[in-house]
């Protein structure tokens, strides 16, 4: 897990391969239409997730300590003293959309400054998953600074968040790899996940730099447009 509400994400840190359908506005005034898969805030809950290389890609794993209880409840928490890179938490939402303007489901990936702005236009927005909704995305490739603004265009009345049920990943298993304390050791020792409890594009992969073969194992509707506030990207630019 653990998955945490808006009113805990700052108890959390700051912040490929899947499969998944991921939703970007790649340049300075990019816009698109979409259906925010969600009627509220309980609808997009924030993940705590490492950041792990497997093969040439990073995929996120879920973390298994809550906030607060002691590092060692998650042994990728616990390799703070040989990979900081891995220990890292990072705060994330995974927001499932569909999107107007390519007809499919996507994931869209924000860091946890992003919590307030959603919450804020849903609180605006009730029944938000009805409206069509445009993001449009304010800074070039690259800059620190992008914000995204999100604007409530109108209802659409026919739309149903049923009929594209069966399209929506999920986030835990699809999007975040889904690891026991026993898979994150096993990693930690090999540099990949046993091939047994993952799927194909996770197992048999070893870490970039050098292998951990010898390592002794873990000891541990309005057409009006109504912009929400603006804060900047986290890591997402």
């Amino acid at each position: 897990m653990p998955r945490f509400s808006f009113e805990d994400a700052d108890k959390y840190g700051s912040s490929g391969g899947s499969g998944v359908n991921f939703f970007q506005l790649k340049g300075d005034g990019d816009k698109a239409e979409v259906h925010l898969l969600g009627d509220d805030m309980n609808d997009f809950p924030g993940y705590a997730v490492h950041k792990v290389p497997i093969g040439d890609k990073y995929r996120y794993v879920n973390c298994l300590r809550e906030a607060g209880a002691p590092v060692s409840d998650c042994p990728f928490c616990a390799e703070g003293k040989n990979d900081p890179d891995i220990s890292k938490v990072h705060a994330k939402l995974f927001i499932p959309m569909y999107n107007c303007d390519t007809d499919e489901v996507q994931i869209w990936e924000r860091g946890k400054t992003f919590f307030r702005d959603l919450a804020s236009y849903c609180s605006h927005n009730p029944h938000t998953s009805k409206v069509i909704t445009e993001i449009e995305r304010r800074g070039a490739k690259g800059d620190t600074s992008t914000t995204y603004g999100l604007y409530a265009l109108k209802d659409e009345d026919n739309f149903d968040i049923e009929n594209v049920r069966e399209d929506i990943p999920n986030i835990l298993g699809d999007v975040v790899l889904d690891k026991t304390a026993e898979d994150m050791k096993y990693y930690l020792r090999r540099g990949s996940f046993p091939a047994d409890n993952s799927s194909s594009d996770d197992s048999g992969v070893v870490r970039r730099g050098s292998s951990r073969d010898d390592k002794p194992p873990f000891n541990e509707g309005n057409e009006r447009r109504t912009p929400s506030r603006r804060r900047s990207a986290e890591d997402e630019y």
